[in-house]
Formats: C-alpha cells, structure tokens, sequence
C-alpha cells in the first residue's frame, strides 16, 4: 500500500530542482478582518514603519505575549536608534528567540527569575508602559522625564510603584491613553492591535521631529548595486558565500562552486540580489565563480573568488540561511517555530512538535508541480502562508525552522526507493548522527491514515545534493 499511494502522489515531482531567491514582499500591510474598525489606519502605518512582523499582523484582539512584545519593542529601539540590537548571552532555559534576548541584552524586559523569562505570558497596560519607558530611556540620551501634569485616573492607586512614573509618562506624551475618562485600568491585559499603536505612536513622538515624514524602515534584502558581488567574509567562520549579480533581466547567469572534482550549480537572478551559498564539501580550498550564458549552453566566467576554509565544527553549515533554506530572526518561519516549541527544552520534542505541524497541516499541490521551472526555489514563509506545496517546499520549511533555533539540519535532493522521481528531503543533527526525516512522505502517510514514523531508514534513500 505503502508505494502505491507514494507513486500516485509524488509522481509529478520535478526532476532538477534549482532556483533563484525570490523574496519580493508587499509594500502595503493586508488586515485579516480581525482588527478594531478604529486600528486599521494606524495599524498599517506601523507596518509602514516596520514596526511589525509577519506573524503578530493577524489576530489582532489576541492578547500580546511577552516574546512578541519584546519583538517590536526591539524593533522601536532600532526605529528610533538606526543601530541593530545584539545579545551575548541566553541566561533563560525557557526561551531561545533572538529578540527576546536582544531586549533583554538592551534593559527593556527582565526575566520573570534568573533562568526563566516566561514568554507566552500575556502582558498588562502598566507593564507595557514599563517596556516602552524603557526602550525610549536606551534610545534617547536626553529624554524629557517630567512627569507633571494631571493624571486624571481615580484608579491610579491599582499601579504598582515600579509602573507608576512610565504610566505618567505614556500618558502625558500621548502614547495611552484612558479606557475611559477617569480609569486607565493598568492590570488589564494589551492585545496585539494596541501593543502595535502604542509603538507606533511613540515612535511618532520620538523619532527626530526634523525629519518631514519618519523614513520606512523595512527590512530588505542586500543588493549588488552595480555588477557582481562575491562576499567571503563568513567563508571561514560559517562556510557561507554571498553572491549577487546586477545586470539586464535578459541575463541568464550561474553560480558555481567547486572543491577539488566536486562541483554545484545554481541559477541566480540578475537583480543584483545578494543570496547565500553553503561550502558544504568538506574543509579545505573552494572556488566561487558567477557565469554568464553566452549562447546555448555555453557559459563565461564573469567573476571568481577563492577561499579555504578549516571549520572545527562542520556542521554550522547546515544553521546559515541560504537560497534554498531561507530564514531570519523575524521570517514567519522562525516565528512559527517558536510558537510551536514554547518552552519545551527536550531536543527531540522539539523536533517532532515542528515536524507535526508541517506533516499535519501542509497539503500536497498537483497543481503546483505541472506549473513550475526547474529554477524554481522554495520560499518557507509562503509554504506557511498557503499551507500547500511540492517536497521541495515541504524540506525548507522544515529545515528553516529548525535552524532558526539552531539545530543542523539538511536540505537534501536525490531518490527514494519507492518512487522513480527526484525528491526532497531532510537529515537532522540528532545526538552524534544524521537522522533522515521526510515530511513529505508523511504528509502524504497522514492525509490517507497510513502509520508512519519520524525516522527514516536512510538506505531507502540515494542522496544526490545536500544543501
């Protein structure tokens, strides 16, 4: 039963997956529906500012948590600062995320002890005001702190003592203001929608009044202004390579790169686009050349760069985001891992809670596969998106998420032994060894209540590439 139902599913898998990076986002923030009739403007106004990240803009009456309030609040910081938050070190056994981490490095947030920080905790207006007050004090040097003024509430004796000066500030600088007339209710909870107000009003009233309009922040991606781009720079440390190639929309351009005999090839758009490589063969002395078509299949070398490298951990080439495995701290994947993982510390529960979610809620596309190229690459955020997608799509959502918490873990292209096309699939750092898991698979197993399990037998698979 097993390859009956596998042929009849993946028999339309594309042969030579390839594939450009194609990450263009919108310029205009879609509301879901789920928003108060009076947030919408100012809703997309923050997202305008880059305020905001994929997966708080929906939702948006849900109560805030603390690890995605501590998210915008960096991103507040870096608004208003223009520096990128950093963090050296993770005192919490509860929480991996980035963010958190960076307010915490920065005095915006504390831990609820000294090793837990409780991230799905839901937060309260007096404790936002907190955050808030905290962030303007490590971004603006001469803060205006005077707090006179009336502060009209016959509930302020609710505030506890440590909350009290940032709910008088918020509220004289126009940030919160009252329920009603008369009660600012500081122990109520926030949700999402007047968490993201509350930041882009102060970012409003705090970023440098010289300015004619507040610039837009969004992140994008690096860009070769003019011809190509080679960076080596995380060569040695990482074993990634960074390429970009700027020229007409007629370029049809290569990259290649090669250890000793051993050699692969991806197609790069010419949009000047910056895209990691892995160095995935192995230490020692590789070559990275961008090529241009000059007819047929013929190729010219536009530009080569060499480098060796001598990594003492090799496998930290498989936690880089690359073009076939995309992710950042704020990607949809990133964020929908954390949210799935929550505070479980157990490695393999960690594995098997995002290996769940793909297997039981990414369908199978038949449409997809008979429209698509073979320069086509997976973008993991729109797999979680459209909930759909080819094996291919299946693996790089997988292997973005988790990577984004730091586990190795490989894309890999080749053939199983119950069907007779290319396919995708992943191998996982699991206590010393290479696990090979196939969401794919099991999706498939899933959807026609067939048993399956989280490890492969990895004789059933013929590894081609490895990524």
């Amino acid at each position: 039963m097993k390859k009956v139902i596998l042929i009849f599913i993946l028999t339309f898998t594309l042969l030579g997956f390839g594939g450009i990076d194609s990450h263009a986002s919108s310029t205009q923030l879609s509301l879901d529906g789920t928003q108060s009739s009076w947030a919408a403007s100012e809703l997309k106004e923050a997202y305008n500012f880059n305020l905001t990240y994929p997966t708080i803009t929906n939702n948006y009456k849900r109560d805030i948590t603390r690890e995605e309030f501590s998210t915008i609040a960096v991103k507040l910081y870096e608004g208003l600062t223009g520096n990128k938050a950093t963090y050296s070190n993770n005192p919490f056994r509860d929480t991996r995320n980035t963010e958190v981490l960076k307010a915490y490095s920065l005095g915006i947030v504390n831990g609820k002890s000294s090793t837990e920080f409780k991230p799905l905790d839901r937060i309260t207006r007096q404790e936002i005001s907190v955050m808030i007050y905290r962030t303007l004090n490590v971004s603006i040097s001469d803060l205006d702190k005077n707090l006179s003024g009336i502060f009209p509430f016959r509930d302020q004796n609710n505030i506890a003592s440590w909350a009290l000066d940032a709910m008088r500030f918020v509220y004289k600088n126009k940030i919160m203001n009252g329920v009603t007339s008369t009660e600012i209710r500081p122990l109520e909870n926030t949700s999402r929608e007047q968490a993201i107000i509350l930041v882009k009003r102060t970012y409003e009233n705090f970023y440098d009044t010289s300015a004619k309009t507040p610039p837009v922040l969004a992140t994008k991606d690096p860009v070769c202004a003019d011809g190509t781009c080679i960076d080596i720079t995380e060569a040695k440390t990482k074993g990634l390579v960074k390429v970009g190639h700027k020229g007409t929309s007629s370029d049809k351009i290569k990259v290649m790169i090669t250890k000793g005999t051993s050699r692969y090839h991806y197609p790069l758009s010419p949009d000047g686009v910056i895209v990691g490589f892995p160095l995935q063969m192995g230490n020692g002395d590789y070559s990275i050349s961008v090529m241009r078509n000059v007819g047929d299949n013929r190729y010219a070398y536009v530009k080569t760069e060499t480098v060796s490298i001598n990594l003492s951990n090799p496998n930290i080439v498989y936690l880089n985001s690359i073009q076939t495995v995309r992710w950042t701290p704020n990607s949809a994947a990133t964020v929908k891992n954390l949210e799935l993982i929550g505070r479980e510390t157990d490695l393999n529960k960690r594995l098997n809670l995002s290996y769940d979610y793909v297997v039981k809620n990414v369908k199978y596309d038949y449409d997809k596969i008979n429209n698509i190229t073979t320069e086509y690459t997976p973008d993991p955020d729109q797999v979680l998106r459209v909930l759909s997608g080819i094996c291919y799509d299946y693996s790089s959502l997988y292997a973005a998420m988790k990577r984004s918490e730091g586990i190795p873990i490989k894309l890999v292209k080749g053939y199983n032994k119950d069907i007779d096309v290319y396919h995708a699939w992943n191998e996982v750092y699991i206590n010393g060894k290479w696990v090979v898991v196939d969401t794919t698979f099991d999706a498939v197993y899933y959807s026609n209540r067939v048993e399956y399990s989280f490890a492969k037998n990895a004789s059933d698979y013929r590894k081609v590439y490895e990524y």
